[in-house]
């Protein structure tokens, strides 16, 4: 601290020795503003900015922003979608649907209708246009300038063939006039060996065949048509009496059975 004293004591006197200096020149300004400045730098905290005293913040270098090239705008509308699109001949279901438009795909937007917000485009990968669905459609390009079009008539539904109804199946109706022309012949008294001839009148045409009983027992079973049928022969005791039923019969079910009783001899 004292060193810095005499140092700034002796800079002093030289500065007052330099203006009496003889020849009577004007000092030199600059040596003495020079020897001030030095001076000053000399005393105590002279070099050192004060508390009070701010450095001058750094500045930053702003960074280069690039600037975004410009999205170059379709010259005519195009669309994309965000899920598969069916393309129909109108807005919406009830019009026959023609084509799609799947994501990826890149549509060309020929038309509009404003009312129903669908858009008129090519019909991808086919021929002519079709109406896309636009609630998944992004449409870039100036579309103010498209054609309006109008909604199309709907499509007059196809008329449903009337199926013809399907004829409930009956069973048969009961044969009528159910006889026997008997042959009895006598073997040991009292048996007697029948046979003979059982016919009836058809009165179906429905059934699928006959069966035929004798005494309540079914016997045969005859084809459908039939009206004769020949009784083979049956050893009977005489005076018995004896019973042949005929029965048609069909899917739905079987009629009434006829009956005839007969006896030897």
């Amino acid at each position: 601290m004292n060193r810095r004293n005499c140092a700034l004591f002796v800079l002093v006197a030289f500065v007052f020795s330099a203006c009496n200096l003889p020849g009577g020149q004007e000092p030199d300004v600059d040596l003495a503003l020079t020897i001030t400045a030095q001076a000053l730098l000399l005393q105590p905290g002279g070099g050192e900015p004060t508390q009070n005293q701010q450095l001058p913040a750094e500045t930053a270098t702003p960074e280069f922003t690039a600037t975004p090239a410009a999205s170059a705008t379709p010259s005519v509308p195009q669309v994309t979608v965000s899920q598969n699109t069916n393309c129909r001949t109108g807005p919406g279901i009830v019009y026959d649907n023609i084509g799609a438009l799947l994501v990826g795909q890149v549509g060309t937007v020929v038309g509009k209708n404003s009312s129903t917000g669908y858009w008129i485009i090519n019909n991808p990968g086919k021929a002519g246009t079709c109406w896309l669905y636009p609630q998944y459609a992004t449409v870039s390009g100036n579309t103010a300038n498209l054609q309006e079009y109008s909604i199309p008539p709907t499509p007059t539904p196809s008329a449903t063939p009337t199926s013809t109804p399907t004829a409930t199946l009956a069973p048969p109706a009961a044969v009528a006039n159910v006889v026997v022309a008997k042959i009895c012949i006598p073997l040991i008294m009292p048996t007697f060996n029948y046979s003979g001839t059982l016919s009836w009148e058809d009165k179906s045409n429905n059934e699928n065949g006959f069966n035929i009983y004798f005494n309540g027992a079914l016997f045969t079973t005859l084809p459908a048509n039939t009206t004769v049928y020949a009784i083979p022969p049956i050893p009977l005791v005489a005076g018995v009496p004896a019973t042949w039923g005929v029965e048609a019969f069909n899917a739905a079910g079987k009629s009434a059975i006829k009956d005839t009783v007969f006896a030897c001899p």
